[in-house]
């Protein structure tokens, strides 16, 4: 079976790529004519992707090392591909180069036991849209606060701040951005999460990611959407 890639660039950039910086190994299955893949890491924060690939079949990939793949398809020089799909394995041939790409087995590979239906509709009393500039800000701030791997997000007088520090330990230093200068009517909250996130939504290419927090839940999700892809990360919230 063939599948076609029409944009390979914006495939790796917005797909794989931000998927790899979360996980080495993933699950990838075909469903509604789209690429979907659940996965998690050690800090408990789950991102759902998805993909409009185009595919009809119901399809599964157990990819053993997606940064590897996201090299491969870089070294092609086409931007439309066409790759052909085989139960374990994945192949790829031009005049000027040819590889071919082996699938694990079923069950080897752990997925986070939560559906795209749940993550998908998770309830939430707050919700603010911030600039992917602001996650390079705090990036730039990690350095000057090296010893807290907390973010707080906090909201007071209708404005929302980003705070790297840890309240639990008083001799941490502190950095802090503004990220919404207009949040009248907002629920005032601080809440505290892995300052994983930041780092997370530096590996991807969009512009403006959708925020909600479920404070009785003590979740928060942040969205990325573009015409072909979807990103949705699930972070739970820390102690303070």
């Amino acid at each position: 079976m063939v599948i076609t890639i029409k944009d390979k660039n914006q495939f790796i950039a917005s797909y794989l790529r931000p998927i790899s910086a979360l996980t080495d190994a993933v699950i990838f299955k075909t469903n509604d004519k789209k690429l979907e893949c659940i996965a998690n890491n050690e800090q408990g924060l789950i991102v759902y992707a998805s993909f409009n690939l185009g595919v009809d079949s119901n399809l599964v990939f157990n990819i053993p090392n997606i940064k590897k793949l996201e090299k491969i398809l870089s070294f092609i020089e086409s931007n439309e591909i066409d790759l052909n799909y085989k139960e374990n394995s994945l192949s790829y041939k031009d005049k000027k180069m040819r590889f071919k790409y082996h699938f694990l087995d079923d069950n080897i590979i752990q997925a986070p036991k939560l559906s795209v239906q749940k993550i998908m509709s998770l309830p939430h009393d707050i919700e603010f849209e911030i600039d992917a500039s602001k996650i390079s800000e705090l990036a730039k701030g990690a350095a000057f606060v090296a010893e807290s791997e907390k973010l707080y997000i906090n909201i007071s007088d209708g404005k929302i701040f980003a705070e790297i520090t840890d309240r639990a330990n008083s001799s941490v230093d502190s950095y802090s951005i503004i990220l919404d200068e207009d949040a009248s009517g907002v629920k005032e909250v601080s809440f505290p999460m892995h300052f994983d996130i930041v780092r997370l939504l530096g590996a991807t290419n969009h512009n403006k990611i959708k925020v909600q927090i479920n404070t009785e839940q003590g979740l928060s999700t942040f969205e990325l959407k573009t015409e072909q892809a979807l990103l949705k990360y699930v972070v739970p919230g820390l102690q303070v």
